[in-house]
């Protein structure tokens, strides 16, 4: 699979240039501790040699080339660029008749992932895919700062979803003929959502693979071994969508408040879990955490990863409120949300392919960038050690993508995609906040300018 992403820009835009603090060119940089994305234990005092938009040299005490420019990183660490997997250019609003919706983040977000340590995402869904694809196409230009994008559909379903944004189909041909024109619109995978069918979905899977591209899936009237079974490439949300627990399940049939309940009463050693978890190994099933989006509110922060700024005035009342409101009274989801990191874990432990996301829905705790250092964090928390988090963060997501001989590691000829730390990451996860400098494709963008510019206006534009 290729987005078309492989080559760093030449011509960047003024707009652009006023975040770039190391423009492409040759560099050494010095004494780094390193975390490279293997999952191998950090490396320290090593130095990395960037000749244009690639990694040339890893290694320690490394001559500087002629013509190259040494700069000393003593006393900071560095991890590849963030691949991230369920991310969105939206974010939630409340419209008049007090249904969902969602507002697309044209100016702010892409800033703010990249400010985030976020080099290369994927969409996961789109309500505006045309302006996904031009965004993706404006930043490989050079004409704005954000990551390389993977564009997915939108949300492919039938009626019921209830989002004034997207538009259903009513039958399995014209599912089909919607892969069809999005891919031809310029979108690079798919995602299927909550009514569809099981003809639904084998025929999405059957049209988007003829094109070489992969389909994703947040579920509920289809369980998770169907979907494997059908030839899904992926699903959502860990386990928190799965609908394979239901008692007497009706086929095709999403039932929400059941799927709820059947989880919430799973024991979390089951062997039915157990069961499925194998069977997605098997299938290559990728498993998508946005376990930061499940985050229980009691004693956690208001928007987690710090980005409260970020918000407009009216979003900020909103979600504070909210959050205010949930203190002491959310005991059923830290119970689902502490099984779901156990569950999660044993995917990993099992061999399958675990990969993160964020998912800046609901309601509107889950802000760009911010969220991302975040979701780098709970992965510890669930139980993985600091390297097996940075490379679910980075190497696996570059694995789904069929680009990890290209991104993913810092390893000589991957493409200069870091994230420069200011404190050691190795030692403490907590310093994933510290994000100084992120090259993409040789270029070195300031974190902190790129979260500036976006201060007051997440949940505007």
């Amino acid at each position: 699979m290729s987005f078309g992403f492989l080559t760093a820009q030449d011509n960047l835009s003024e707009e652009t240039k006023s975040f770039v603090i190391h423009e492409k060119g040759y560099y050494v940089l010095q004494n780094l501790t390193i975390l490279d994305g293997t999952g191998d234990s950090a490396k320290y005092n090593q130095d990395v040699i960037i000749n244009g938009d690639k990694i040339e040299s890893v290694g320690a005490d490394l001559k500087v080339p002629f013509g190259a420019l040494a700069i000393n990183m003593e006393g900071k660490s560095a991890i590849p660029g963030l691949v991230m997997l369920h991310e969105h250019l939206f974010y939630p609003k409340t419209t008049p008749d007090k249904k969902y919706g969602v507002d697309q983040m044209t100016y702010s977000f892409p800033k703010l992932y990249l400010a985030g340590g976020v080099t290369t995402m994927r969409t996961a869904g789109s309500i505006m895919p045309q302006a996904d694809v031009n965004i993706k196409n404006a930043i490989l230009r050079g004409e704005l700062p954000g990551p390389k994008m993977d564009v997915t559909s939108p949300h492919l379903d039938r009626e019921g979803t209830g989002l004034v944004e997207l538009g259903p189909f009513d039958s399995t041909e014209q599912a089909v003929k919607m892969v069809n024109f999005y891919a031809d619109i310029g979108v690079t995978s798919f995602k299927v959502y909550n009514f569809i069918t099981r003809d639904d979905l084998k025929a999405i899977c059957d049209a988007a693979h003829a094109r070489g591209m992969k389909v994703t899936g947040h579920l509920c009237s289809i369980t998770y071994k169907e979907a494997a079974d059908l030839g899904i490439d992926n699903l959502e949300h860990g386990f928190f969508a799965s609908s394979d627990f239901i008692a007497n399940k009706e086929p095709d049939v999403c039932e929400p408040f059941k799927q709820s309940k059947s989880l919430l009463n799973l024991p979390v050693d089951s062997n039915n879990m157990t069961d499925l978890i194998k069977h997605l190994v098997e299938k290559n099933v990728a498993l998508t955490s946005t376990i930061n989006v499940f985050e229980p509110y009691t004693k956690r922060e208001v928007v987690p990863g710090g980005g409260l700024i970020a918000l407009f005035p009216k979003a900020k009342e909103k979600v504070y409120k909210r959050w205010a409101s949930k203190q002491g009274r959310d005991s059923l989801d830290y119970e689902l949300f502490n099984k779901s990191k156990i569950w999660e874990k044993a995917y990993y432990d099992a061999g399958g392919l675990l990969v993160a996301g964020t998912d800046p829905t609901y309601d509107g705790r889950i802000v760009a960038g911010y969220a991302n250092m975040r979701l780098v964090e709970l992965f510890v928390e669930m139980g993985f050690n600091i390297s097996e988090a940075i490379k679910i963060c980075t190497l696996n997501g570059a694995k789904y993508l069929d680009q990890e001989k290209a991104i993913g590691t810092i390893e000589n000829s991957k493409i200069a995609d870091i994230v420069i730390l200011n404190e050691d990451i190795s030692k403490n996860i907590n310093a994933i906040r510290s994000a100084e400098i992120v090259f993409k494709n040789g270029i070195g963008y300031s974190s902190k300018k790129l979260f500036k510019a976006a201060e007051g206006i997440v949940g505007i534009r």
